[in-house]
């Protein structure tokens, strides 16, 4: 298996129960490295408003190390306030300067930093963790990564290390032509929760083993579905819910974005422009039709199922949609879960969700990456770090 198409020939699980099982992983190979990029001090910038904006940057991420790798398969995980990635070493240099280049956009354009390095694979093994990836079918067009093994949690924590992730960070800047972010876009309404809230939920096995954590998980999916039912019922989006937007306010995060260093004049045009593509785009919806190749009635069905509403990197993710009192007995389980040492989780409920997109083809070939509105992960993240600080010395 050449080194480049190693992800690309990973079989495809078609169910997300399979990142459960340890055997449905295989090892990174030591020449690919971790992309790990955050928005510093996200709980700051979330608590001044910008939740949106810390999204935003967290896929700008991800357009900007996928458009350097086109058109090789590269995985990644949004976290809600970054993303983490893998490639190959040899894109390292390229991958570098859209990093940078991406960190000077979010500074420039937004007032917000971006911490952003890249790890080796062989320096992760070398400090006792494993980088395990698997992949698992989401809908047809949408095939997501799962990470295991420990390697992704502590390629995060190295990198927020002022000291130890020093060799491995990126900082100065880069000129607007080193970075391409063709692709992302955010032009959509929060969508209101059918069922009264939307939870994103983060959970932290405390097993010890890979076999163990791999059980536990797998109870925590089934007693997910039990509360708040299959995929269909408690997906976060809804074709009901999406609704286009024109409030300025939401659309400058992608014209900042995609008009970074074409001065004000560029932005207030690719303004213009996303103004123009949503009516444009909202008469397509409303008399379903079908223009260069694509079937517009087909596109909201797609987009909500091209949706990453749940997934694996070590820790598991999921934005769901339910009752206040499902959430009441999931805290309860966690909650029993936690009181014996089992397990460490943050949950953060809002009555929306909100979604990023990076649009490869209108034609099925778009993913969305969603989060809860009002900040979501990143809350919940803060939530469950709270829960690591409080835990026992010898846990």
């Amino acid at each position: 298996m050449a080194s480049d198409d190693f992800y690309a020939d990973l079989p495809v699980l078609e169910h997300f129960s399979g990142v459960c099982a340890p055997g449905n992983y295989r090892e990174l190979p030591d020449d690919w490295c971790i992309v790990v990029g955050d928005v510093q001090d996200s709980t700051g910038a979330i608590r001044a408003g910008h939740y949106k904006g810390v999204n935003v940057l967290g896929v700008s991420i991800i357009a900007a190390v996928q458009n350097v790798a086109k058109p090789l398969a590269i995985p990644c995980i949004f976290g809600g306030d970054g993303a983490s990635l893998a490639i190959p070493g040899r894109l390292v240099p390229k991958v570098r300067q859209a990093l940078v280049a991406t960190r000077t956009m979010a500074e420039r354009q937004f007032g917000l930093h971006l911490r952003v390095g890249i790890i080796p694979c062989s320096a992760i093994r070398a400090a006792g963790n494993q980088v395990l990836i698997a992949k698992h079918r989401v809908s047809r067009y949408f095939v997501q990564c799962a990470f295991a093994g420990g390697g992704i949690e502590y390629a995060e924590s190295l990198l927020k290390d002022p000291e130890a992730g020093r060799p491995f960070r990126f900082e100065g800047h880069a000129a607007p032509e080193d970075v391409d972010f063709s692709g992302l876009e955010c032009r959509w309404q929060a969508v209101p929760s059918r069922h009264g809230e939307i939870i994103a939920l983060i959970v932290k096995s405390l097993a010890e083993g890979i076999d163990r954590q791999a059980a536990f998980y797998d109870e925590v999916l089934d007693t997910v579905h039990g509360i708040y039912g299959d995929d269909e019922n408690c997906r976060p989006l809804h074709e009901e819910g999406l609704r286009m937007t024109y409030d300025p306010r939401k659309l400058q995060w992608e014209s900042g974005v995609r008009g970074f260093g074409v001065g004000a004049f560029g932005k207030l045009r690719r303004y213009l422009f996303i103004v123009a593509q949503n009516v444009i785009g909202s008469v397509f919806f409303a008399f379903r039709m079908q223009t260069g190749g694509v079937p517009w009635d087909q596109y909201k069905p797609d987009l909500v199922l091209n949706t990453d509403f749940r997934k694996f990197d070590g820790l598991l993710r999921e934005v769901i949609s339910g009752t206040a009192e499902q959430r009441e007995r999931l805290i309860a389980w966690l909650e029993s879960r936690r009181a014996a040492g089992e397990c460490v989780y943050g949950i953060h409920a809002s009555p929306a969700a909100l979604f990023t997109c990076l649009i490869s083809k209108r034609h099925g070939d778009h993913l969305h990456f969603v989060d809860g509105a009002d900040g979501g992960y990143a809350m919940a993240a803060a939530a469950m770090k709270e829960q690591i600080r409080n835990l026992p010395a010898s846990a």
